[in-house]
């Protein structure tokens, strides 16, 4: 009868150190908000100059998600690093949590790009009123309720086998399969959205 509590504690401890690395996620979050949610404004009135060059749709969306995604991604690395110091994580763990650092904040950028494109705002003369007003903000709300579930595929399936003990592997597989295929899904679908919309932007 004391091995349930024992397996309980178990799996919520692994549950437990893979969520201080949420952190990293949270981070990224704040910056892709502002690289990604306003990726299309911050050109402002001159955004007729990427209308008139000749690069496709598909290219636009690529260069203005890598300008807003590598950044992020480069310091949810730094602070995982930081973390995985201080924490003792082994390689291993390290490795897992940047995979899903990696594709968490992929789907985050993809969201948060296409409530850019959706509420693109050119009119600006002051850059602290660049942000694309109820679009924008209904993005982030969406993305703070996406990065939990997001992140939680990802780790729950590693205390679901400790706790059914499962090999851990077999968690380490789910969780990929299923924390992977999620955040893809929200890095492409809502991009695939907008693109009409991308080709009428600055039109009229």
């Amino acid at each position: 009868e004391a091995e349930a509590p024992d397996l309980f504690m178990s799996s919520f401890q692994i549950v437990l150190t893979y969520s201080s690395v949420g952190m990293s996620l949270f981070v990224g979050w704040m910056l892709l908000s502002r690289l990604a949610g306003m990726g299309f404004s911050q050109e402002g009135k001159n955004y007729w100059m990427l209308k008139a060059s000749p690069i496709r749709v598909w290219q636009l969306l690529a260069s203005k998600f890598l300008v807003a995604y590598l950044p992020a991604l480069g310091l949810g690395f730094l602070f995982l690093t930081v973390i995985s110091i201080m924490q003792g994580l082994s390689i291993w763990e390290f490795i897992y949590s940047f995979i899903a650092i990696v594709m968490c904040l992929a789907g985050m950028t993809g969201m948060l790009l296409a409530f850019g494109v959706a509420g693109a705002n050119f009119n600006w003369d002051d850059p602290r009123k660049m942000n694309s007003g109820m679009m924008g903000c209904f993005g982030q709300i969406l993305t703070m309720i996406y990065l939990p579930i997001s992140f939680g595929l990802f780790i729950a399936p590693l205390g679901f086998a400790q706790f059914l003990e499962f090999p851990l592997l077999y968690g380490y597989l789910l969780g990929l399969i299923l924390g992977s295929a999620f955040a893809a899904g929200f890095a492409i679908v809502p991009l695939w959205l907008v693109r009409k919309r991308v080709e009428r932007l600055g039109a009229g």
